[in-house]
């Protein structure tokens, strides 16, 4: 840790889970702001130490998608988006939190702030932890969405909304929504918002490869409410099972596989926004 300011303090994460425990080192030390400076993976773990407690959170955007920081309204000029993040206002700010079930068979419960996924963007996400394993670098996200595709496998998943279960479908994407980015811009769910209380889904529903890339455009500026091949809701509670292993992610991290349950945390976090 680096002292760079009269009240602040410096942590500089190194690998994985860093951001978890460094956060939770600063709240047990006192800090009453926590300003996470990376991308959506290192926004996704201070969140995870913050959430229900009365530390505010503030996101300076330094990474690949930064698309938690869109939806926040952060500017994207560096010493404007430090500016924001130390004297920034922060409001009450709805959270997600997903259970899913790990590759061990072990229960992993997380929350997320901004997208979680089942299915093909699951696939996007865990063939993007693999190449880097592999090469050590990142690959273009192009080429990684190639690589989901071909993997593409419409798996049918149950599915329950606020208790309902509406039935069981050929499964190709499920976008769960509390941000309204992902991917770098692109916006599935432009109508979600960060405190209405409810998390928005968008279940792209038996999409051939050759169609999820036709939808790829279509994400830019949000998916038609009338789109024929994609279920379109509002809730607080969403439940999906599948016999097969389908992937989640969250704020682009690989948590494990169906059965998931995404639920809204209303007011979760204080976070500087606009």
């Amino acid at each position: 840790m680096v002292t760079a300011a009269p009240g602040v303090i410096l942590s500089r994460t190194r690998s994985a889970g860093d951001a978890i425990a460094l956060t939770r080192a600063a709240l047990a030390a006192g800090a009453t702001r926590i300003v996470a400076a990376g991308g959506d993976g290192t926004v996704h773990e201070v969140a995870n130490a913050v959430a229900g407690c009365e530390a505010e959170l503030a996101v300076i955007p330094a990474g690949s998608g930064n698309d938690y920081a869109r939806s926040l309204g952060v500017p994207e000029a560096l010493d404007r988006a430090v500016a924001f993040a130390v004297t920034g206002r922060a409001r009450s700010t709805d959270a997600g939190e997903v259970i899913c079930t790990a590759a061990d068979g072990a229960v992993v419960r997380r929350v997320f702030v901004n997208i979680a996924e089942a299915g093909m963007g699951g696939d996007v996400v865990r063939c993007a932890r693999v190449a880097r394993r592999i090469s050590g670098a990142w690959l273009s996200y192009q080429l990684v969405i190639l690589a989901a595709l071909a993997m593409l496998r419409r798996a049918p998943v149950s599915v329950t909304v606020d208790g309902e279960r509406l039935g069981t479908f050929p499964n190709s994407n499920l976008i769960v929504g509390n941000g309204r980015y992902f991917g770098g811009g692109l916006q599935p769910l432009p109508q979600a918002s960060l405190d209405d209380g409810l998390l928005d889904i968008a279940h792209i529903r038996d999409a051939s490869r050759f169609e999820m890339a036709r939808t790829a455009p279509v994400l830019r500026n949000g998916i038609p409410l009338d789109h024929p091949r994609v279920d379109q809701r509002r809730c607080r509670t969403l439940a999906v099972q599948s016999v097969e292993m389908v992937p989640v992610e969250a704020d682009g991290e690989w948590l494990g596989y169906l059965p998931a349950t995404f639920t809204v945390l209303p007011g979760a976090l204080r976070v500087v926004r606009v």
